[in-house]
C-alpha cells in the first residue's frame, strides 16, 4: 500500500498556511495567469488543490474545472466559498494514485505544492497519463532539490550525495503535516531532470519550465516587504526562468499519445470506481460498484472517493 499524506487527521486548515505568504502566493499565480490566459477547454483537474487557492487562474479557461483532493474535510468546509466565487467547479474526495474518472477525461490538469507529498511519482503519472488525452496540457510544480541555497548547504558540508538523481527526504523538524502522531511526514524535493524523465517516460513533453519564490526568505520579506518582492519576483520570472536557482519549479507539459478526448458532458459521465475503473450505478447521493462491490456516498455535497 502506498502511504498517503492526510491532512485530517488533525483537521488541518490549509489555508491558515497561507495567510502571511502573499509573496509566494503571488510568485505561483502570476506564472499560471500567464499560462491559462492562453488556454481553452473543457474538463480541467487541480489536483491537490485543497480550499481552491489557484482556482482563479484556470477558471475561466475551462468549462468544467474539478478541485481533487485527499482532504474531505478541507472540502467540505470551504464548499459554500467556493462555490460562491466559482460555481461551475466540482469537488471531489479521492487519492491522487486512484482517481475515480474515465480514461481520455481531461483537457487540462494542475498540481501545486503537493508533488512533495507523492511518494510514488512515477505510479502517479502513469494514472495521471490515463484520465487525460491527447493534446491535453499539464502544469507541474515541485520542491527544486537543486535550488541554490540547498546546493551551497551540501558543498560546504562536502556532501556530495546530495547531488544524486534520488529525491531529497526533507528532515520533518516536528513537522507532522498529514501524518499520524509521531510519524514523519513525506515532504519530497526533487531533481528537474527526475522529474522530466518521469514526464517523459507518459508521454508528457516539457513546453515550458518556470522558476517559481526566487526571494522566499523570512529575512528578505522583513527587510524589502512583500510589494517589493513581488515586483522583483516578475523581473526574476523573466530572466533566470531556464536557471535551477528558485526553491520552486513550474513545468508546461503536453501529453502526445493516442489517447483520444471524448467529450464527456455531465460529471457521472465521468465517474468510475477509483479501484476498478469500472462503470458506477448512480443513485442519488449513492454510486455502487458492481465489480468491487464498493460504495461511494456524497457528503456534504462532495463525493468520497477515497480508496488506499
Amino acid at each position: 500500500m502506498i502511504e498517503v499524506s492526510n491532512y485530517d487527521y488533525y483537521d488541518y486548515d490549509y489555508a491558515q498556511y497561507w495567510k502571511n505568504r502573499r509573496y509566494e502566493d503571488s510568485a505561483e499565480k502570476h506564472i499560471l495567469n500567464n499560462i491559462f490566459a492562453k488556454k481553452n477547454g473543457d474538463w480541467f483537474i487541480d489536483i491537490g488543490g485543497s480550499y481552491g487557492r489557484l482556482t482563479e487562474t484556470y477558471y475561466h479557461s475551462y468549462s468544467h474545472p474539478i478541485i481533487l483532493d485527499y482532504s474531505l474535510k478541507t472540502l467540505q468546509k470551504n464548499y459554500s466559498v467556493i462555490k460562491k466565487h466559482f460555481p461551475s467547479i466540482e469537488l471531489i474526495a479521492a487519492n491522487a494514485y486512484h482517481m475515480p474518472f474515465k480514461e481520455d477525461t481531461f483537457d487540462g490538469g494542475l498540481m501545486v505544492r503537493v508533488l512533495h507529498h507523492i511518494s510514488e511519482p512515477a505510479v502517479y503519472y502513469k494514472e495521471l497519463r490515463r484520465i487525460m488525452h491527447n493534446g491535453s496540457t499539464y502544469i507541474q510544480e515541485f520542491a527544486n532539490k537543486m535550488n541554490l541555497k540547498a546546493s551551497l548547504r551540501a558543498i560546504i558540508n562536502l556532501n556530495f550525495k546530495y547531488f544524486s538523481s534520488a529525491p531529497y527526504q526533507q528532515p520533518s523538524a516536528q513537522n507532522f503535516e498529514g501524518t499520524k502522531k509521531g510519524e514523519e511526514a513525506i515532504f519530497l524535493s526533487y531533481k528537474p531532470e527526475f522529474i522530466e524523465k518521469l514526464l517523459n517516460s507518459q508521454n508528457f513533453k516539457i513546453i515550458n519550465k518556470f522558476g517559481c519564490s526566487y526571494l522566499r526568505s523570512t529575512t528578505l520579506k522583513k527587510i524589502l516587504g512583500e510589494d517589493k518582492m513581488i515586483k522583483i519576483e516578475k523581473v526574476l520570472q523573466k530572466i533566470l526562468k531556464t536557471t535551477n536557482i528558485p526553491p520552486s519549479i513550474i513545468y508546461e507539459s503536453r501529453l502526445t499519445s493516442n489517447h483520444i478526448q471524448k467529450n464527456p458532458k455531465a460529471l457521472t459521465d465521468i465517474l468510475v470506481c477509483p479501484k476498478c475503473n469500472g462503470k458506477l450505478d448512480f443513485k442519488g447521493n449513492s454510486a455502487y460498484c458492481p465489480i468491487c462491490k464498493l460504495d461511494f456516498k456524497k457528503k456534504s455535497n462532495v463525493w468520497d472517493f477515497r480508496i488506499d
